[in-house]
């Protein structure tokens, strides 16, 4: 019986750390699409910025997002140390992140000679039981720190086109 508990837990737990690892994967690989995004938040699952901002729904979510890294060439996002508490059929994700960000083709800053940055960050998620699986119900991303060019990129990435 408990072995069966167990294996349960570990199965939930492999299931919500694919999570945060898809989400990852679906950024990096420019693959953003209401689809693919709905098979990582609920369907009124929310994803908070860096800043507060909260968007709601996968449609939504992937309307932003798409916005967001259409500004980079590349991206590669790693997370870490991943952290998953239980209580009952909710579960609390917290996971460390590194990401670096290849500027696109006019959004480098011209007084530099740098045309990336590196982040470094926490993940924490909550997760709930849908029928379709694990889902977030919200996932939020926190900046500890930050190094390389694009101080005018960032700016433009808080504006509304």
């Amino acid at each position: 019986m408990k072995s069966d508990i167990f294996e349960s837990r570990l199965h939930d737990r492999v299931q919500i750390s694919e999570l945060l690892s898809r989400y990852c994967s679906i950024v990096d690989d420019k693959n953003i699409t209401e689809e693919t995004v709905a098979t990582v938040f609920a369907a009124d699952g929310q994803y908070v910025k860096p800043n507060g901002a909260a968007t709601i729904g996968p449609r939504a979510i992937a309307e932003e997002e798409g916005k967001i890294f259409s500004r980079f060439r590349a991206t590669h996002h790693v997370s870490s140390d991943h952290i998953i508490e239980f209580d009952g059929n909710i579960a609390y994700l917290r996971a460390n992140m590194t990401a670096m960000h290849i500027w696109g083709q006019g959004e480098i800053d011209p007084f530099t000679l740098e045309s990336h940055f590196l982040a470094g960050g926490v993940f924490k998620a909550i997760a709930i039981i849908t029928d379709n699986g694990w889902r977030f119900s919200e996932l939020s991303t926190r900046i500890v720190w930050r190094t390389g060019a694009g101080m005018t990129s960032i700016v433009k990435l808080g504006k509304k086109d």
